[in-house]
């Protein structure tokens, strides 16, 4: 184990310490601190090790550098810079004794982020059960809501993007899964509302994402799936999920359909709620695959700008890889486009899922690609074909690198696919869409 390694070791093994002694803003801001911290060193220790040859003095002076930070920070934090100062030379003297030091990079403790995600949901079971879905099935219920708690690894590519307030920094001494659902805490829909503003307060622009799963999918997929769009988003507002009752089998494609029917009376209830009882400022929404049936007939059916003035805004609308009928999607996207700051719809002629979708319904779908490509006044159309999406390229919106940084331009700057990169426009009968251009290998 280098110095760097028994360094990032000993802040693990400290930390508890850390969240004893200190407590409110002030942990969350020295959480922060220290996550920064820890993924700077990361990084150069990384730089350096990547070095043919050896770190070179450059290298090692950042590495150094980067070392001499974080010690800083604990320093400024009696008892416990002196406590992460006896543990990391225990671990450095340890390592001397046994005289088999540890290989670099070869981390005992692994960092993770815990990510709050409100949840309605109108599925069936009881909220907080055992099992990997927080005690819901797939079958049809009520509509309730409630607080999931979601365990993100961190990754230090991230940079010095500082964690959103509420999110807690955390260390495990064992590989499980990387991304876990915690648990689940049911709540009224006041208390939702409560929870929403209180998450938001002090979280900057008073934003929430609200994440609409598709086809084939349990609740603590969906879940973990929304705490990983926030994370890789560096999204600091509020993530919620709503999750419908998909059964979660790849043969129940025809009971999802029905079910994703069944729910938009629910999903338009919530949306009311979330727009006018969550204190956001503005709420943008992210649907995938089936999930895009509940969002446009939900939307078709509710003029959300009929709501009091001070409802919060819908902002941006992401369709990605939408199992719409895409004769169905242009008579429904006016209604979108008049209630949506943007409009944005991705789609690829390398989705399997959607082509057997087609099959199916005898129908082209919104998330083809190709000569019947969608393009609709007022939606921004990107073909993401070019990319490559993966064996049944369908899951891309969260997958993909390249996809992600342009829904990151979309979010955050509201940039129009014009000004993002890696974009190139394609004339077409009906308008111009954008496509993504091919990767270099």
């Amino acid at each position: 184990m280098d110095e760097s390694d028994a360094l990032a070791t000993a802040v693990a093994e400290v930390w508890p310490a850390a969240t004893e002694l200190l407590s409110g803003r002030d942990l969350e801001s020295f959480a922060s601190e220290v996550l920064v911290g820890l993924r700077a060193l990361e990084a150069a220790a990384h730089t350096a090790r990547a070095t043919p040859g050896g770190p070179g003095a450059a290298a090692e002076e950042a590495e150094e550098a980067a070392r001499r930070r974080l010690a800083v920070l604990f320093a400024g934090r009696p008892p416990l810079g002196e406590r992460l100062a006896a543990s990391f030379d225990a671990l450095l003297t340890g390592q001397e004794r046994r005289h088999v030091p540890a290989p670099p990079g070869s981390l005992p403790y692994l960092r993770s982020l815990i990510v709050p995600v409100l949840y309605a949901t109108d599925r069936d079971g009881t909220p907080g059960g055992d099992g990997g879905d927080g005690g819901f099935g797939g079958g049809r219920g009520e509509l309730r809501y409630g607080k999931a708690l979601v365990g993100i690894p961190d990754d230090h590519r991230l940079g010095a993007v500082e964690k959103p307030r509420r999110w807690l920094l955390r260390f495990r001494g064992s590989p499980e899964r990387d991304v876990v659902l915690g648990g689940t805490t049911e709540l009224s829909a006041a208390a939702f509302g409560q929870e929403a503003r209180s998450l938001l307060d002090g979280s900057g622009p008073r934003q929430a994402l609200v994440f609409v799963h598709g086809y084939n999918v349990g609740f603590g997929a969906a879940a973990v799936r929304t705490a990983q769009i926030a994370y890789d988003l560096g999204f600091t507002g509020v993530p919620v999920l709503y999750s419908w009752p998909s059964r979660g089998a790849v043969l129940s494609y025809e009971e999802d359909a029905n079910n994703a029917r069944w729910t938009v009376p629910h999903f338009q209830d919530f949306l009311r709620r979330t727009l006018t009882g969550c204190g956001a400022d503005e709420v943008h929404v992210v649907a995938h695959s089936m999930g895009n049936r509940v969002l446009t007939e939900a939307l078709a059916g509710f003029d959300t700008t009929a709501l009091p003035p001070d409802a919060a805004r819908l902002g941006n609308v992401v369709l990605a890889a939408p199992d719409v009928d895409a004769d169905v999607f242009r008579q429904v996207a006016p209604a979108l486009v008049r209630q949506a700051r943007r409009c944005t719809l991705y789609a690829s002629s390398r989705d399997r899922a959607l082509g057997l979708s087609r099959r199916l319904a005898g129908y082209p779908r919104a998330g083809q690609s190709g000569e019947g490509i969608v393009v609709v006044k007022g939606v921004d159309t990107i073909d993401a074909t070019a990319l490559d999406t993966g064996l049944m390229s369908h899951s891309y919106i969260g997958d993909h690198t390249s996809i992600l940084s342009d829904v990151h331009a979309v979010l955050h700057h509201g940039t129009p696919p014009a000004g993002r990169f890696g974009l190139a426009a394609v004339e077409h009968r009906d308008g111009a869409y954008w496509e993504f251009l091919p990767q270099r290998r």
